[in-house]
């Protein structure tokens, strides 16, 4: 009888790995890299990529994982654009090289090279679309090279397709490159590690009646509305100075 158990617990187990095998195999052609090892509660330490502002790395558990896809939404003006270039240049800053695929052909090269952007570490794409940008995306992750891509869709109204983002998912975790998509709403779903929402821009100045009047800076807030690899629900204030 004891034989006869221990048999049954045998095939159990055989069924239980064929089982998580299975799991493992969709998972990764869906492009949903777990980042719990199935069968197993052992965490893997994801490589992270500092954004140079204390607070969000606290925040976040030390900056950006690498090789993830991490959503920055927030309307129009809500300082969502201003904080993607703080978090690309302190990348180049520290020697990353970065590409920015702009959608909308918004970007000029003064205003972020003033906002910190070392310009010799950027590659700047133009695409057509939000179709052209999602194949640029993909390219630029296989090459393997970049530390931080950036897909900035602007207001595009034509949504990303949702085919695009398991591909977009396993190219980034293939090539450990942190891919920061910049929008006016959260798109990717359950294929993004992480989720920020930008809101409640506020400008600060100073000066008065008969003397110049200055920015003294940006303050927006900041939700973390998904984690996968983290705890959500987090919110924060930025200040950002003015020019």
């Amino acid at each position: 009888m004891s034989w006869h158990l221990r048999r049954v617990d045998t095939k159990a187990n055989e069924r239980r790995n064929r089982a998580v095998s299975a799991a493992a195999a969709l998972l990764d052609r869906l492009g949903r890299p777990g980042d719990v090892r199935l069968g197993t509660a052992e965490a893997q330490t994801i490589p992270r990529l500092s954004t140079g502002l204390v607070a969000l790395d606290r925040a976040l558990g030390g900056g950006l994982p690498r090789g993830r896809i991490i959503e920055l939404a927030g309307r129009r003006s809500t300082g969502r654009t201003g904080l993607a270039c703080a978090i690309a240049a302190h990348a180049t800053q520290a020697g990353e090289t970065i590409a920015w695929i702009d959608v909308e052909d918004a970007l000029e090269a003064e205003t972020v090279a003033a906002a910190g952007v070392v310009l010799a570490r950027l590659l700047w794409v133009r695409p057509r679309g939000v179709c052209d940008a999602l194949r640029a995306a993909e390219i630029l992750l296989g090459a393997s090279g970049f530390g931080l891509v950036a897909l900035d869709v602007g207001d595009a109204r034509s949504p990303c397709p949702p085919p695009g983002w398991p591909r977009l998912a396993r190219a980034a975790e293939r090539s450990g490159t942190a891919l920061l998509v910049i929008e006016p709403q959260r798109q990717a779903g359950t294929f993004a590690a992480l989720g920020l929402e930008v809101t409640g821009r506020r400008a600060y100045w100073s000066g008065g009646p008969g003397r110049l009047v200055v920015l003294d800076g940006v303050e927006s807030r900041v939700m973390v509305v998904r984690n996968r690899i983290g705890r959500p629900g987090q919110s924060l204030v930025l200040r950002q100075a003015g020019g």
